[in-house]
């Protein structure tokens, strides 16, 4: 399915945004302690890394079935699993639905600034750097959650058309 394979291969190739941040941060300390010269981008730059990891990590486990489950339970009652994990499903819908649509109130506000002379004026750090990155995150936070969500909506459908066709039978 087309979101599943959409969210594998943002999960993939988001991984190697820790590599990056590694190298980063291996560039800071020795700029910083080597050369007594610091930079104003490194910080900034690593959580905007990590934040395309993160967001995108939750959907890519989804799609890859590897989402963290406790199966004490359920493990021998195929019934009780089944019940478990509609009741998971729907859970999911409620928790992501909210959640994205509090990303969305959030980056709405962040990324649809003006400032009074009319020019586009986005949420900013308040660092050095004074980037808009916190306003890039909460849009990039919002495409995560709505891709997730759509993830756990899609495997619901399949969820109880499976269901529906073994009650039928």
């Amino acid at each position: 399915m087309f979101l599943n394979r959409l969210a594998l291969r943002l999960g993939r190739a988001t991984a190697w945004c820790f590599g990056a941040i590694v190298l980063i941060m291996v560039y800071e300390v020795v700029a910083r302690y080597a050369f007594n010269a610091p930079t104003t981008w490194a910080h900034e730059t690593a959580i905007l890394l990590a934040s395309f990891g993160f967001v995108f990590g939750g959907a890519f486990c989804m799609a890859e079935g590897t989402h963290m489950r406790i199966t004490l339970l359920i493990e021998n009652r195929p019934r009780l699993a089944r019940v478990s994990e509609a009741l998971s499903l729907v859970a999911g819908i409620l928790y992501l639905g909210g959640l994205t649509y509090a990303a969305w109130r959030m980056a709405e506000r962040a990324v649809w600034r003006f400032s009074l002379s009319g020019a586009w004026d986005p949420e900013r750090s308040g660092s050095t750097l004074n980037s808009p990155l916190p306003s890039y995150l909460k849009a990039l936070l919002f495409i995560g959650c709505a891709l997730f969500l759509a993830i756990v909506v899609q495997r619901t459908i399949v969820w109880f058309v499976a269901w529906f066709k073994d009650a039928r039978a």
